[in-house]
């Protein structure tokens, strides 16, 4: 029984040196690479980015309320008053815009104008209406003939104007 011990185990140990054998340790192997060029890097991804909350933001009113459109009362019109967010004037009552308004708030701006501004000073009428990202401006202005009226923010100065001179 000893010696046909002795010849498996020979067997066995033969066996284990085969370049085929199932005996063998495992080998890391890579593909398309030479084994020198091959390192473990052990790579950690960096740590997850927690969402922050905006600080307190500030609240304020509108700080923009002007306009060029000629139904809009400006500084320099006949009898310009203005009272805290209420301003008029007083202007040509011919011209581009005879009959007309401009409105804006936030995310919409209208604008409506009946007057000589076609070919050859003849009358046109135009109606546009558009949606835009929210800006902070608001504002209302209105003209019939002559008389200019129109809404703006209170905060912006002059806080009261009477017939073209200011007073506060």
């Amino acid at each position: 029984f000893g010696s046909s011990f002795a010849f498996s185990s020979q067997k066995l140990a033969r066996f284990a040196n085969y370049p085929g054998s199932i005996m063998q340790a495992p080998v890391q192997q890579t593909l398309g690479m030479s084994t020198e060029a091959t390192t473990d890097v052990d790579i950690e991804l960096p740590p997850r980015q927690h969402a922050e909350m905006m600080s307190d933001p500030q609240h304020e009113a509108s700080n923009v309320s002007y306009s060029k459109h000629e139904s809009a009362p400006l500084k320099g019109d006949k009898l310009f008053s203005k009272l805290l967010c209420w301003n008029c004037g007083i202007g040509d009552p011919l011209g581009n815009v005879i009959c007309g308004s401009h409105d804006f708030c936030f995310c919409i701006e209208c604008q409506d104008d009946c007057g000589l501004g076609g070919k050859e000073k003849c009358l046109k009428c135009l109606n546009s209406c558009e949606l835009f990202y929210p800006e902070a401006r608001c504002g209302c202005f209105c003209k019939l003939f002559f008389l200019k009226c129109g809404m703006v923010n209170p905060l912006d100065k002059p806080f009261l104007v009477c017939c073209e001179k200011e007073i506060a």
